[in-house]
């Protein structure tokens, strides 16, 4: 694993949580703090790097292929099921809504985000939308990995892509724009495919010789090009942050920190950065789980004491989590599923 795209996690991870303190005072609702669902573009892209640097040349077997599956499985489902529980425990749950029971399959199967409506694709946690997108990531991997061996058919598709979204974003009522443009595991595709491409590029470049100055350079320069887009971002239409306007910096910042040449990759590469990496995964679906609980059993506390205790409640919790209940389940699902590390050959 690359340690500098572990630490970037918790940083885009506490970007998506920014955007959610507006829930618990108006003094963060101003647009340098709401705009931090773009973190939301990085996961999605990181995803794609991530996924083809550990697996790209790993799936040629069956069980390379079922290895990969339960791997995946034990990665994502045992926090989504506790975090659903515990929305139903804190929000309650209508057991003669038929309603109700759909909106639980389908968010227990991880397909809500397809529905373009705000009760499906936000019900009961509403972060869980993005493991949808995740799923289709994770499912369909396998299946295009001989479409990449044409990188240059991959990347004219993915321009296709940009250009589909462009045209449909202008011509979406806003409205519908959130449900379409930004939830939809089929329109944020295109994110994981870019991942992919920039592992590629990776894998052809990592081997160049790079000095300490001009890798922090590259690095700084990533960097200043994702704040210059951020700041500058409130006079794009939303319905494009919600991706695409994020492609170019967001890319940046993952092939810049992947190569690990430079000072800010040195600083990232902290163990304290790493542990936080590692819990960003609970950070991110169990933040709003808190901070609606903030809200409800808070009210009246002064808005920045309430973001501090929602943000150490976050994060102890998330660290919580990771040990006691991620790292062992990750564990057990695997060997219920019968997950088989470095077994022999037949012969």
């Amino acid at each position: 694993m690359i340690d500098t795209l572990t630490s970037l996690r918790l940083i885009f991870a506490l970007l998506v949580f920014l955007s959610h303190l507006e829930l618990i005072s108006d003094r963060f609702s101003g647009y340098l703090l709401t705009e931090g669902y773009v973190g939301v573009s990085f996961f999605f892209i990181l995803s794609g790097f991530i996924i083809a640097y550990n697996y790209l040349d790993k799936l040629g077997t069956y069980r390379e292929r079922r290895n990969y599956y339960i791997s995946r499985i034990a990665r994502i489902y045992p926090l989504h099921i506790l975090t659903t529980v515990a929305a139903i425990a804190l929000y309650g749950f209508s057991i003669h809504s038929p309603l109700s029971w759909i909106q639980l399959a389908m968010s227990a199967t991880m397909t809500n985000a397809y529905i373009p409506r705000s009760d499906f694709f936000f019900a009961f946690n509403a972060p869980a939308w993005s493991l949808c997108c995740e799923q289709l990531f994770y499912i369909t991997f396998p299946l295009i990995i001989p479409l990449l061996r044409k990188q240059n058919r991959m990347t004219t598709l993915l321009i296709l892509a940009a250009i589909a979204i462009i045209i449909g974003g202008a011509i979406t009522p806003e409205a519908y724009s959130k449900g379409i443009w930004y939830v939809n595991p089929f329109t944020r595709y295109p994110e994981f495919i870019i991942g992919i491409l920039i592992f590629l590029v990776y894998r052809r470049i990592k081997g160049y010789s790079i000095g300490k100055g001009p890798g922090t350079f590259i690095e700084i320069a990533s960097v200043a090009m994702f704040m210059l887009f951020y700041v500058c971002g409130e006079e794009i239409p939303k319905v494009y942050r919600y991706s695409i306007y994020y492609w170019i910096p967001i890319s940046a910042i993952i092939l810049s920190f992947s190569l690990q040449k430079g000072a800010l990759s040195g600083i990232l590469s902290r163990k304290i950065f790493l542990i936080g990496g590692e819990i960003s995964y609970g950070i991110y679906l169990i933040q709003l789980l808190v901070i609606n609980s903030i809200c409800t059993y808070c009210k009246g506390t002064d808005g920045i004491i309430a973001a501090a205790i929602a943000s150490a409640a976050t994060i102890i919790i998330s660290y919580i989590s990771h040990r006691y209940y991620e790292i062992p389940m990750n564990r057990r699902v695997k060997e219920w599923l019968g997950y088989r590390k470095n077994l022999k050959k037949s012969a």
